[in-house]
């Protein structure tokens, strides 16, 4: 009887525990349109501009490409600043697709949509603040 009080007790702190995490943690939602029905997005989520450079994914999710808008989400994200960032897999390899110069042929993207210039997109134009409780909706579109 011992034994069970105890594993009683260490649960109930568990589930006591993760209930506190998900009451200050945040949804994100992706709206990503202009997707061609073909193929996969393969979608990025980053904590933090180091973890961005380095190519360290805090999550990441591969969902099957719908024409129009495709919308992915991320539950229970803890606050702090966040960037995303996918490609449009249209031929279905696993990889971006390049040219010689090794610009992309197949579409992708970042949040905020925000677009390249003539080299990589400057992570202060995608990045994002997820506070305490919230739901954020970013909206971003495929560049082909």
């Amino acid at each position: 009887m011992k034994i069970f009080n105890r594993t009683s007790n260490t649960i109930a702190a568990l589930l006591l525990s993760l209930s506190a995490q998900s009451a200050n943690a945040s949804n994100i939602t992706f709206e990503i349109s202009g997707v061609q029905a073909k193929g996969k997005l393969y979608i990025q989520l980053f904590k933090g501009e180091d973890n961005y450079q380095q190519g360290k994914a805090h999550n990441a999710t591969i969902v099957v490409a719908k024409e129009g808008i495709t919308k992915v989400s991320f539950a229970d994200i803890e606050q702090g600043e966040y960037a995303l960032r996918f490609f449009h897999d249209q031929d279905d390899n696993g990889e971006m697709a390049t040219n010689l110069f090794g610009m992309p042929t197949e579409g992708y993207g970042f949040s905020n949509n925000a677009k390249p210039n003539y080299g990589p997109v400057d992570y202060s134009e995608i990045k994002f603040e997820v506070g305490k409780d919230q739901q954020v909706v970013n909206k971003t579109e495929v560049i082909y």
